[in-house]
């Protein structure tokens, strides 16, 4: 008699937990989605104890792992979109969401969403605050693929269903991460756990539901991580820059990028070759934006982060400005202190130490690890370090783990 496999347990454990917490249907409380659910895991089960040959086993277990992703990810993403629709714009959703639908509306109207304010849109009705004013209504803080990529979405939801919500192209783009990480891991059992993981992942799903970006950005850097370890290096370069124009968060990775390159390339002209469509398409898309207001732009994209201009990011999170604020060495969390003194004399030493590791042997998986470890510090020690970007974190170690050492051409 076999045992139940990691994965069967492991999908029960997150897929429970997440159905009986968030709305799984648009409507009152299906019981019929949830029987079917319920059939779902316990199939799951049911075949780890089954006589069959290994080929139909993975091959039923797939199948069925693929159909509650469906009918749990399907249904509470759907229900979100319909459900906020029903309610008020600002229900269930991210203020990130409401900026981002603003911007794309200034865009579409000619307008520079970096240089507008968002006064008077959704994203003032959300509440950040009994007492502040939220600093987002000044400024637009994501990189302009953010906004031009979801354009489309937005024009055909409005010409289908009726209604626009930002969050439609962060879902698709969340099930071609799933798709791409099934052909990534060969190891069927291997390929079985991460899907799950990936999948109903406790510490990121939330927040993909509610809107946050960082599921936008991630499947771009993974299709480029994708590519490099099939060593189609240029190629690789197009959506590396194409998450590099969308979010922050993925540009701590870029002097470790540039490394790995260089070490399979062993040339400079080589290295410098392969990066030219990385630089071309980032230009792309960030010059127009940079020319059309560079003050606008620069404040909104770096300084308003750094807290260095009016309406800045408040120190925030659980990082080193909230820790040096409940010391009281930073006293008011909305002034500017300089904490890329703290990012230069912990995080040059790191780097150093984790280009040697990268170095020694130079694989994609390496460089994801690196990238974690590298991102966790400097999160760490910047002016925020949220929720959700610990979330983030756990799906980058997720997939450093799960990474295969090697894929052939």
């Amino acid at each position: 008699m076999k045992h139940i496999s990691l994965d069967s347990a492991l999908l029960f454990a997150l897929v429970i937990p997440f159905i009986m917490t968030y709305q799984i249907a648009p409507n009152d409380t299906s019981y019929v989605l949830f029987s079917l659910i319920f059939l779902g895991l316990l199939g799951y089960i049911v075949l780890d104890i089954m006589r069959m040959s290994e080929k139909l086993y993975f091959r039923l277990k797939q199948i069925t792992l693929w159909l509650v992703i469906i009918m749990v990810l399907g249904g509470a993403f759907v229900s979100a979109v319909i459900v906020r629709h029903r309610v008020a714009p600002i229900f269930g959703v991210h203020d990130i969401i409401l900026q981002q639908e603003a911007a794309i509306q200034l865009f579409i109207h000619g307008k520079n969403p970096y240089a507008e304010t968002y006064f008077g849109t959704q994203l003032e009705q959300w509440h950040y605050s009994n007492t502040e004013v939220n600093p987002a209504l000044y400024h637009f803080v994501m990189e302009p693929f953010y906004l031009l990529f979801a354009i489309p979405f937005y024009w055909l939801a409005n010409h289908t269903i009726g209604y626009p919500d930002a969050r439609i192209p962060l879902y698709l783009l969340f099930l071609s991460l799933l798709i791409m990480a099934a052909f990534l891991v060969k190891d069927r059992s291997k390929k079985l756990l991460f899907l799950t993981l990936l999948a109903f992942n406790p510490a990121m799903l939330g927040y993909t539901l509610e809107g946050r970006s960082d599921m936008f950005m991630y499947p771009f850097l993974f299709a480029g991580l994708y590519l490099l370890e099939r060593k189609r290096y240029i190629w690789a370069g197009l959506p590396f820059a194409l998450a590099f124009a969308v979010k922050q968060s993925v540009w701590p990775i870029f002097p470790f990028y540039i490394a790995f390159l260089y070490f399979k390339t062993g040339n400079v002209k080589e290295t410098i070759k392969v990066l030219t469509p990385f630089f071309v398409l980032f230009i792309l898309f960030f010059l127009p934006f940079f020319l059309w207001n560079q003050k606008a732009f620069l404040d909104s994209t770096v300084f308003y982060l750094s807290g260095s201009i009016e309406h800045s990011y408040p120190i925030s999170g659980y990082g080193l400005g909230k820790l040096l604020n409940e010391l009281g060495i930073i006293k008011d969390v909305h002034v500017y202190y300089p904490f890329w003194i703290w990012q230069v004399i912990i995080g040059i030493p790191l780097a150093v130490l984790l280009m040697r590791f990268l170095r020694d042997t130079p694989s994609v998986q390496k460089l994801i690890i690196v990238y974690g470890i590298f991102l966790f510090v400097y999160w760490y020690l910047s002016r925020y370090f949220n929720n959700s970007h610990l979330g983030y974190l756990s799906m980058v170690f997720i997939t450093a783990y799960f990474w295969p050492p090697d894929i052939k051409k």
